[in-house]
């Protein structure tokens, strides 16, 4: 299985803490941007944003700290010992699913992929852009089939699949 891939499902305890995080962001107005759970020592980083700022705030992620601390305290399945990390996504956050190229619309986006691009893809690129393994441009829309980018000012449609996408991330210019 890939260490990284577009709309991977979480399993296990990590799907658990999905659930719950997923729960206690809504109730307070916030999305759940993604979580990793390292098992090896019992961390859960949770990223979350406000979705009209696209970040979060230090008092965003107190709020959900405290959310989250009777449940670590007191719910059966939890590890005995478990850190929590709260924070935003941050400025060169990583895309992972669908929904994150979707709140990425927009925004200055790097994509880099492994294998090949089709033939009809390949043949939509400018010339500069062919052979390429990393592209930069902005999200012009984002599916459950494709990604579109604005790349000097043509428009890109990448597939989305589990096995072509490298490494996504935000690409801000300074």
């Amino acid at each position: 299985m890939p260490t990284f891939g577009i709309n991977q499902k979480k399993e296990g305890l990590e799907a658990k803490f999905y659930e719950l995080c997923q729960k206690l962001t809504s109730e307070n107005d916030l999305e759940l941007y993604d979580l990793d759970y390292l098992s090896n020592n019992h961390t859960l980083r949770v990223f979350i944003m406000n979705p009209e700022t696209k970040t979060a705030v230090v008092e965003d992620c107190v709020l959900i700290d405290k959310a989250l601390t009777p449940f670590v305290e007191e719910e059966e399945w939890m590890p005995d010992t478990l850190t929590v990390e709260v924070s935003s996504p941050g400025i060169f956050r990583t895309l992972k699913t669908t929904r994150h190229f979707e709140w990425s619309v927009g925004e200055r986006v790097s994509i880099t992929i492994q294998g090949n691009l089709s033939e009809e893809v390949v043949g939509s690129l400018p010339k500069s852009l062919q052979g390429q393994k990393k592209f930069i441009g902005v999200v012009e829309s984002a599916s459950d089939e494709n990604i579109v980018l604005n790349i000097e000012d043509k428009n890109i449609s990448i597939p989305i699949e589990l096995d072509l996408i490298k490494k996504a991330q935000w690409e801000p210019k300074f």
